[in-house]
């Protein structure tokens, strides 16, 4: 499996880093983990045709994790026209999420979404599974109306697992366990603040964290800036093997 880090920054371009979007492949298919606003640029960037992304995953309801599913749409739609179906899951009435964005970024494209293939399937207690995949996803701490979530994704004997915007949670610990690779925020260094992670916290809690890799993601200028010696930093353009 390998990851393909299309965009890890924060809500405010930090670093010049693009927004939440992590791609997921095997030798035969991509999942995207969050879309955010800048992701059909990146998907561009890397080559990588919107055909070939059976899955979208969105962690929950704020425009840099979820914002660039519009552009990912009329692409599909206009663009070249997609024929393979796409599975989007997300919170709560997540298609009604996207159709109103959709409307509020391209009005009068909303309708023409069903023309596409596309599923709808929504977070709950129980894990989703839908072709090879299992996805478990947990409730974390951020913007409630946003939905928040942090998400598990088992496919092909791999563990993914990434903890969306979020405070200390310890439906982090259940979502991480045994995961080849966790993609934690980490919005501060030293500041603990309602809705992000700091530095320091995770690494007071490191020996909790039962998973073979931890690399942080959604950095503040304060921790891009610092130079860490737990866990590992993220970058645009990165490609992990796991």
């Amino acid at each position: 499996m390998r990851l393909t880090v299309l965009g890890c920054g924060d809500a405010f371009g930090n670093g010049a880093r693009n927004n939440s979007a992590f791609l997921l492949s095997d030798e035969n298919e991509h999942v995207l983990v969050d879309c955010g606003a800048t992701t059909l640029i990146r998907l561009k960037h890397e080559s990588i045709a919107l055909e070939d992304i059976s899955t979208i995953i969105i962690s929950h309801f704020h425009g840099d994790h979820y914002g660039g599913i519009p552009f990912f749409l009329i692409s599909s739609l206009f663009e070249e026209t997609r024929k393979s179906p796409l599975t989007i899951v997300g919170p709560a009435n997540i298609k009604e999420k996207i159709f109103q964005l959709q409307e509020a970024m391209y009005a009068g494209t909303g309708e023409k979404l069903d023309q596409l293939d596309i599923t709808y399937l929504e977070y709950g207690r129980d894990p989703i599974e839908f072709a090879d995949k299992k996805l478990i996803a947990k409730p974390v701490e951020h913007s409630p109306p946003s939905i928040p979530h942090g998400v598990r994704l088992e496919w092909k004997n791999k563990v993914f697992a990434f903890s969306g915007d979020t405070s200390w949670t310890d439906n982090l610990l259940e979502l991480s366990a045994g995961a080849h690779l966790f993609i934690c925020e980490c919005n501060f260094l030293h500041e603990q603040a309602f809705g992000h992670l700091c530095y320091d916290e995770l690494v007071e809690r490191k020996d909790q964290l039962m998973c073979e890799n931890v690399w942080l993601s959604h950095m503040g200028t304060e921790m891009l800036n610092q130079e860490i010696s737990v866990f590992n930093k993220l970058t645009d353009g990165m490609k992990i093997e796991f």
